[in-house]
C-alpha cells in the first residue's frame, strides 16, 4: 500500500525500494547501449566487404573505374572510423550523465532511509524521476545520432555498390 493513510499520503522506503532497484539497473544499463548504437554499423561494413570483392573479381573497361571505386571505399571506411570516435565520445558523454543521475537517486534514497516520517509526494515524485528519466533521454540521443550520422554514410555505401554493380 502505498499510503500510510488517507491524510498523511505518506510514501515510504520499504514501497520505494523494488523501484530503486529497479531503476538503477536500468541506469547500470548503459555500457550495453554501445553495442545498441554501433548496430547500424554492421550492415555497412558488410556492404563495404562484399563491395570490395566485387571490384577484385571483376573487370572494368578502365584502371581509372577501379581506381576510383577503391578510393570511395577507403574514404567511407575512413569516415566510418570517424563517426566510430564521434559515437564513443557521445557514448561515454550519456554514461557519465547517467552514473551521476544514479547518485543522486541513490542520496535521496539514503535520505529516505533516515527519514523515519515519510518521503512526502513532492520527494518521492522527484526521486522516481531521477531514476527513470536519464536512460530513456540518452537511448533515444543516441538513437538520433546514430541514425544521422550511419544514414549519411549508408546512402554513399549505397552509391558506391550501384556504381560498382554498373560499370
Amino acid at each position: 500500500m502505498p499510503f500510510q493513510s488517507a491524510t498523511t499520503e505518506c510514501f515510504r522506503l520499504n514501497e520505494f525500494s523494488g523501484l530503486l532497484q529497479l531503476a538503477f539497473g536500468l541506469n547500470l544499463a548503459l555500457p550495453i547501449l554501445r553495442e545498441f548504437s554501433i548496430l547500424p554499423r554492421l550492415p555497412i561494413t558488410r556492404q563495404l566487404t562484399a563491395i570490395e570483392q566485387l571490384i577484385g573479381l571483376r573487370k572494368y573497361a578502365s584502371t581509372s573505374v577501379t581506381a576510383d571505386l577503391r578510393k570511395r571505399i577507403e574514404t567511407a571506411k575512413r569516415q566510418l572510423i570517424i563517426i566510430d570516435e564521434g559515437l564513443k565520445d557521445w557514448i561515454n558523454g550519456c554514461a557519465v550523465g547517467t552514473f551521476f543521475f544514479a547518485l543522486t537517486a541513490l542520496y535521496f534514497s539514503f535520505y529516505a532511509a533516515m527519514d523515519t516520517s515519510c518521503m512526502g509526494r513532492g520527494l518521492s515524485f522527484v526521486t522516481t524521476t531521477i531514476h527513470f528519466f536519464p536512460l530513456p533521454l540518452c537511448l533515444f540521443i543516441l538513437f538520433l545520432r546514430t541514425r544521422t550520422v550511419y544514414g549519411n554514410l549508408s546512402t554513399d555505401v549505397a552509391a558506391i555498390k550501384k556504381d560498382a554493380m554498373s560499370k
